[in-house]
């Protein structure tokens, strides 16, 4: 891994649990029409630099996310990975966060899977991007707790709630460099570094 690779984490598009602030985790929510087209804003904002492919979690949200804008960008989805799937919520899956932390107040939602875990198979997965794609660059679909996740591990910083169609690019040059969070347009809404 000693060339520079930069990959841009992009949050998949909006879900009907989104909108309804559900918590969805493992469960395989499809895309909404507005997420949809948060995914072609998103292509829109990715296509004034050059894009060597796609690599997505491979839930629904993100496959379709990453198929669309793979689409507009005129690169293929050459992979997903499993270990970029989003944080198991557990039992609280389909509930709202408000409804999940009134059952179980001290947060321990059965099966809930710790944040720990959720970084570091997250950060397998970049290396793993960055060990496939020595120099290249990678547009990642995937989801928000799991974003959140690394880019804390890798900035050692507090990171923003990451929104739908959001890009996040961090870069590999020996170290993991975090470059922008939350970015929806030609701006970040947080630069941790």
């Amino acid at each position: 891994m000693s060339e520079a690779t930069r990959s841009a984490l992009v949050r998949h598009g909006r879900t009907d649990w989104n909108r309804r602030g559900l918590l969805q985790g493992h469960s395989d929510i499809p895309l909404d029409d507005v997420g949809r087209g948060q995914a072609r804003d998103t292509a829109r904002m990715l296509r004034d630099e050059a894009w060597d492919t796609v690599v997505t979690s491979p839930l629904s949200r993100a496959v379709d996310t990453g198929r669309i804008i793979a689409e507009h960008l005129g690169v293929d989805v050459t992979g997903m990975h499993s270990d970029f799937v989003e944080r198991s919520y557990g039992a609280a899956e389909g509930m709202t966060r408000e409804d999940a932390e009134r059952r179980w107040p001290d947060g321990a939602f059965p099966d809930l899977e710790p944040l720990e875990a959720v970084s570091a198979r997250g950060r397998r997965a970049i290396d793993a991007i960055a060990r496939t794609h020595p120099g290249g660059r990678v547009v990642v679909i995937i989801h928000g707790a799991l974003i959140r996740a690394v880019l804390g591990d890798l900035s050692a910083t507090a990171v923003p709630r990451i929104v739908n169609g959001a890009v996040c690019e961090i870069e590999w040059a020996r170290v993991w460099r975090v470059l922008s969070v939350n970015r929806t347009d030609s701006h970040s809404v947080a630069d941790p570094a």
